[in-house]
C-alpha cells in the first residue's frame, strides 16, 4: 500500500456534496455505504500562502481536517465517515467504515481503479448508482484532490436541488 502524498495544501470551496454508493466490505463482505466529498470548484492554498483558483470540480481524498460546519453536515448524512489512522499509511484522515463490522474502508481502495469511486468501475457502471447530497455550506479541508471525467459527469446532478 502506498502512503498518500504530502498534503501541504488547504482546499476551500463555497459548497460541496456528499457522494454515496454501496461497497462490499473487504473484511466481512457486508454491503455498506461509502461516501466521498465533491466540490464544484475550489481554491488550493499552499503553505507559502500561494493560492491557486481551480474552476473545475474535484473529489477530496485523505481529508486530514475539516471546518466544523462542513464536518457537522457530513456527520449528519454519512455517519460512517470518521477520523481514523490507517495501518498501511499511518495517516489520520476522514475514512469510511463498514456499518456491519466497523472495518476501515480506506481511500486507497475506494479510489483505486477497481474501487467504487475508481476510474475502471465508473467507466463500466457509469455514475447512476452514486447518490448526491448537495450541501450549501463552505468547506475548508486539508486534503488531496482527484479530478477525472466521472467527476465532471456528476456535476449537473450535484448542483440540482434535492
Amino acid at each position: 500500500m502506498t502512503v498518500p502524498e504530502d498534503l501541504s495544501s488547504v482546499i476551500l470551496s463555497p459548497s460541496f456534496a456528499v457522494l454515496t454508493t454501496e461497497h462490499q466490505c473487504w473484511t466481512c463482505a457486508a454491503v455498506a455505504f461509502v461516501s466521498a466529498l465533491w466540490v464544484p470548484r475550489f481554491v488550493e492554498r499552499f503553505d507559502d500562502s500561494e493560492e491557486l483558483s481551480i474552476p473545475d470540480p474535484a473529489v477530496l481524498r485523505y481529508v486530514e481536517s475539516l471546518n466544523l460546519p462542513a464536518k457537522q453536515h457530513i456527520t449528519a448524512v454519512a455517519p460512517w465517515m470518521v477520523m481514523a489512522t490507517t495501518k498501511g499509511s499511518g495517516t489520520r484522515y476522514l475514512a469510511n467504515h463498514c456499518q456491519a463490522c466497523g472495518a476501515l474502508q480506506g481511500d486507497f481502495q475506494l479510489f483505486g481503479v477497481d474501487g467504487p469511486f475508481g476510474l475502471v468501475t465508473l467507466e463500466k457502471r457509469g455514475t447512476e448508482h452514486i447518490s448526491v447530497r448537495y450541501v450549501d455550506c463552505a468547506i475548508e479541508a486539508a486534503a488531496g484532490i482527484a479530478q477525472a471525467t466521472w467527476i465532471d459527469q456528476i456535476s449537473a446532478k450535484a448542483l440540482q436541488p434535492t
